[in-house]
């Protein structure tokens, strides 16, 4: 046993200095690597392209604007109808801080004001307020808008510094799983087939030393059969699941 094990080290440490000297089966190697690498990051990159064009952050920049400016590009201002018979500067002031300047109006009618995109009506009622969002039907998305504006404001009031941030998918989210899970099973599918074609690049240097009848020249010099393929294997299987 002791000279079956000094013989399996010996074939190790052949096989090692073959493969370092052997650069065709290496590039070899290494091009059926890069294939796969270069695969796996074409379809990373075409995900993430169609996740961004299906996907997009709602913000109030395309529906109010950020200051007194004149309209343009059908932004309006944010119309806030104060019904609580009272000053609301702190609830102003936390629309301010996130951007957005708005035009305040103590009318309860709003018909002579539907050439704003979104209002939000504060009431009292009791020692309630109570917060109604109004859009006009034209702006798309307007009540998502209108809702996050509202929810962010609400965390300003509580002195929060955290922000709530909105994005729509054109699709459901299981047809996103199920590309992600076809990309996956693609990746998988040509992974196998690497894994095919590496035994072939191993094999080759056994048929090497077959062609120069070194395995028959070194059973006759006293080899065991078992050591040179067990010395081969602990080589090649680790190398080949490392790949």
């Amino acid at each position: 046993m002791k000279l079956w094990r000094q013989q399996v080290c010996a074939v190790m440490r052949v096989r090692l200095l073959k493969l370092k000297h052997e650069g065709k089966m290496l590039r070899s190697i290494l091009l059926l690597l890069g294939a796969f690498v270069i695969l796996v990051l074409m379809m990373f990159i075409m995900l993430q392209l169609w996740h961004s064009s299906i996907s997009w952050e709602f913000s109030a920049s395309p529906y109010f604007l950020p200051t007194n400016r004149k309209r343009t590009n059908r932004s309006t201002n944010l119309l806030i109808l104060n019904d609580t018979g009272a000053e609301i500067e702190d609830f102003i002031a936390a629309l301010k801080i996130q951007g957005i300047t708005p035009e305040i109006s103590l009318e309860k009618n709003i018909t002579s004001l539907l050439h704003h995109n979104g209002a939000i009506k504060v009431s009292l009622e009791g020692k309630s307020y109570q917060f109604t969002v109004m859009c006009s039907p034209e702006p798309i998305s307007c009540f998502p808008v209108l809702m996050n504006i509202l929810s962010n404001t609400f965390l300003r009031l509580f002195n929060s510094t955290k922000r709530i941030r909105v994005w729509s998918e054109l699709f459901h989210r299981t047809q996103s799983i199920s590309i992600k899970s076809y990309i996956f099973f693609n990746c998988l599918s040509y992974l196998l087939i690497l894994a095919a074609g590496l035994p072939p690049l191993f094999a080759a240097s056994s048929m090497e030393d077959y062609k120069l009848q070194a395995r028959t020249q070194l059973r006759l010099a006293g080899l065991f059969p078992s050591a040179y393929w067990c010395g081969q294997a602990l080589v090649d299987i680790p190398f080949f699941w490392t790949l």
